[in-house]
């Protein structure tokens, strides 16, 4: 049961730190228009997402494609830091399907 609760605290510290505020920050500066496309709809429900669409978008490397400098080099510090959150998620993950399997058969 410890495990499936170190699993769970992991995933939600992953998913706090999903938010790319740097490059949310210069995306909006320099390219209005893509910074519009990758935040979507205004509503509050879905507007939670948000972050979501650009973390994906990074990790896809999506920046590449720009064709200002500034959206480049702060999506590739960005990428490295959504990289890292991706394997601490991906840790969470595996320790709760661990925990979920330790506490069924009784371990």
């Amino acid at each position: 049961m410890a495990v499936l609760a170190l699993g769970f605290m992991i995933m939600f510290l992953g998913l706090a730190f999903m938010g790319l505020p740097e490059l949310n920050r210069v995306l909006k500066l320099h390219d209005r228009a893509l910074w519009d496309s990758l935040q979507g709809s205004k509503a509050s429900f879905i507007s939670s997402f948000d972050r979501m669409t650009l973390f994906s978008w990074t990790l896809s490397r999506g920046f590449e494609n720009s064709e200002n400098i500034d959206i480049q080099y702060a999506g590739l510090l960005a990428y490295k830091r959504a990289t890292r959150v991706k394997y601490i998620i991906l840790a969470g993950i595996s320790l709760i399907i661990i925990g979920s399997i330790s506490a069924l058969t009784g371990l």
